[in-house]
């Protein structure tokens, strides 16, 4: 299942929305898990917090939540995001701040988006040099929708502030993609106003603080297409909303980047609706492209001085949902490997948005945290994962003694141990 660029730049599929990415070609079939590992939100709401005077209530509650986050002058807000799955949960933080009219700034994993004047700017980490931009028609929201179709942020405060001409005020609350979610239901607990959702095979609970108006919490659970019904996905956003002047003003600088004008150019993909090249540059049985990487301590690893040897290479990031379950069972490999000085495995850390010191802090933490042993790689340019032409990770490469790709590998797949031994067998000419 890996995330691809384009998805994560509409704000589909970041690591929070990874269960809903698109299917890589090593994605195995759905895995049914039980539903009590994500509870829903709709329990212990009684038939009086349902009734039609209910429904009432909660929809003149998010109606003046709306009107809180548009009279306000300027709001920051640091949301955390969390999505709970039966085997896990992955978190990430936005930082947003708005400002008059319809300037703005979020930062949000890695890309930026800012609204400033009467454009709107698209900023990705990479690639480094292109930004993506558009005069402002109606407001920066709507104008978003149009530079990258399907564009929603995880937290609501975008949508509360610049709602979508014609949509009703709980679209704001349509985590992940979901359609028709509807006011179900209102209750006062504990000091808040708390609001019930419901949509075709989702629920949720929006917390408004009836001081100020503003959302603090918003937890939805669903069952993402295509995957069984028992299958849920719980999706929380805590909000800290504070209608005051940000820090810093809102302002855009391009420096050495420049604009492209759409997303395909952006990434320098094919125009929608065309027949899509195939995402990795190299084929099989091509000369592999090598690089001298950075280990997490500074010293170098020319992977073109080891002709002789299989070289297997992991491209993930730490934000990357399947990348993350995906690094154990390369670590599974890579235990069962040792003692076998013909084979050589590196994961290859890209597409972060720290750099320097910072990003070798940030992924040495993360590696500690995993408890995994591998010696990753550093790629902050991309250049090394640009030559094969990837535009979504994990992706992994297997590179023959002789310098040449034997197999690629896209997206994650908990049997991989045993497909990259197969690789090996092939490679080095023992397989039975």
């Amino acid at each position: 299942m890996p995330i691809h660029l384009t998805a994560a730049a509409a704000g589909l599929a970041i690591v929070l929305a990874a269960p809903v990415c698109a299917q890589g070609a090593d994605m195995p079939a759905p895995i049914r898990m039980p539903t009590s590992a994500v509870k829903s939100p709709s329990e212990g709401w009684t038939d009086a917090d349902r009734d039609a005077a209910a429904v009432e209530k909660g929809t003149a509650a998010l109606n003046a939540s709306q009107k809180a986050y548009q009279a306000a002058e300027s709001i920051v807000d640091k949301a955390t995001v969390t999505v709970r799955m039966p085997d896990g949960e992955q978190n990430e933080t936005i930082d947003m701040a708005f400002g008059k009219g319809n300037d703005m700034d979020v930062k949000m994993g890695s890309l930026q988006i800012v609204a400033v004047g009467d454009s709107v700017y698209f900023v990705p980490d990479q690639p480094a040099d292109k930004y993506l931009t558009k005069t402002i028609s109606g407001n920066a929201h709507s104008t978003l929708g149009d530079l990258l179709p399907g564009f929603s942020l995880p937290a609501p405060d975008l949508a509360l502030r610049q709602p979508l001409p014609g949509r009703p005020v709980a679209d704001a609350f349509a985590m992940a993609g979901l359609e028709g979610v509807a006011v179900k239901g209102f209750r006062e607990k504990d000091g808040m106003h708390e609001v019930l959702l419901g949509a075709a095979g989702a629920d949720g609970m929006v917390s408004i603080d009836p001081k100020t108006n503003f959302v603090k919490r918003v937890a939805m659970v669903f069952t993402p297409e295509g995957l069984p019904a028992e299958f849920k996905v719980g999706f929380e956003v805590n909000c800290n909303p504070v209608a005051e002047a940000p820090k810093s003003p809102i302002a855009f600088a391009a420096g050495s980047r420049k604009a492209a004008g759409k997303l395909e150019e952006l990434f320098d993909m094919p125009e929608m609706g065309e027949a899509a090249e195939p995402e990795q540059k190299v084929k099989i049985g091509d000369k592999a492209p090598t690089a001298v990487l950075e280990t997490l301590d500074g010293a170098k690893v020319d992977l073109g001085a080891m002709k002789g040897k299989v070289v297997v290479v992991d491209f993930w990031a730490t934000w990357c949902g399947p990348c993350v379950k995906g690094l154990p069972v390369l670590q599974k490999f890579a235990d069962d490997m040792k003692g076998n000085d013909k084979v050589v495995i590196h994961p290859v850390n890209v597409w972060e948005q720290k750099k320097g010191d910072e990003l070798k802090s940030h992924v040495r933490d993360f590696w500690t945290k995993k408890n995994l042993t591998m010696t990753t790689l550093l790629d902050p340019g991309a250049e090394f994962i640009g030559a094969y032409g990837f535009q979504g990770i994990p992706a992994c490469i297997v590179i023959g003694p002789d310098g040449t790709l034997v197999a690629t590998h896209i997206g994650y797949s908990p049997d991989m141990a045993d497909k990259l031994k197969a690789d090996v067998e092939k490679a080095l000419g023992t397989k039975k």
